[in-house]
């Protein structure tokens, strides 16, 4: 249990420092950083955060990393703050789903390190 607690708190770590520091978004310093839930406009249907929303809750996890990767590397500019989101997302799954959907919560927290490395983002100030 304190093993997987420790994970939990590293991916919060990660995103809120993220998101504060270098994205310039004070409020993720109050609050958790996911994926927007609200009823979407026909604009957002068609973003990356829509797309890794939907398969999220489709329980499509495996997918819904492989399609922010694809988005990585084609230089896509949503791609920092929409993974950053959806770890978090991630994060707020229950160990048995991550387990499930082949994405234990260990792995969550080495793609949301590799997407740091991938944006040539300095983590050491963490001392994670």
């Amino acid at each position: 249990m304190y093993h997987q607690d420790w994970f939990v708190r590293q991916i919060e770590i990660i995103t809120r420092y993220v998101f504060s520091l270098i994205l310039g978004k004070a409020d993720a310093l109050t609050g958790d950083v996911r994926l927007d839930t609200q009823q979407p406009t026909e604009a957002d249907t068609g973003t990356l955060s829509f797309r890794l929303g939907v398969l999220v809750r489709a329980e499509r996890l495996c997918e819904a990393e492989n399609l922010l990767y694809e988005a990585v590397d084609s230089g896509d500019p949503e791609a920092l703050e929409a993974g950053l989101r959806f770890y978090g997302e991630l994060n707020a799954l229950s160990d048995e789903t991550l387990e499930r959907c082949g994405l234990p919560r260990d792995e969550v927290l080495s793609g949301l390190r590799e997407l740091c490395v991938a944006y040539g983002l300095d983590l050491s100030p963490l001392s994670l």
